[in-house]
């Protein structure tokens, strides 16, 4: 008996330890933008015709903002950087901004001819994941250790 609970209790926790691995495999890195548009689709409850001029355009939009963002420079600490340096990634930053309210205000007249306005205003309030989880060391706040 003793050793049938000692093989019940190996194999749950190695299988949970195998659940827990599989868990960690999520595809963070790995953003599919066919799928991110037809959950969109299904969050704006699209039907059939709407969603098949949607899926496209969506995926258009998302790819036109992905390069709207900067890219990660080699940034010295805030001390390190030079007035120049610092004066360059705050224009950079500019442009960035700028090109991205170009990007949303062209694909807003489009979206509008394929959404209600009511779907139109439910995409265009999504709050942004950046601002939601910011990069490592970049305003996420540390956990106080015990």
């Amino acid at each position: 008996m003793r050793k049938l609970m000692v093989a019940v209790c190996f194999a749950l926790l190695a299988g949970g330890t195998t659940f827990a691995q599989e868990r960690g495999k999520a595809p963070h890195g790995n953003w599919n933008p066919e799928k991110a548009a037809q959950r969109m689709a299904g969050k704006l409850m699209l039907d059939d015709e709407a969603t098949a001029k949607f899926v496209p355009l969506y995926q258009e939009y998302m790819q036109k903002l992905a390069e709207c963002r900067m890219g990660q420079k080699d940034a010295k600490a805030g001390a390190a950087q030079t007035d120049q340096e610092i004066d360059e990634q705050l224009q950079a930053r500019f442009a960035a901004q700028e090109k991205r309210l170009e990007v949303q205000k062209a694909y807003y007249d489009k979206f509008k001819k394929v959404l209600t306005m009511k779907q139109v205003q439910q995409l265009y309030d999504r709050p942004d994941v950046a601002r939601k989880f910011p990069p490592r060391g970049q305003g996420r706040p540390q956990m106080p250790r015990r």
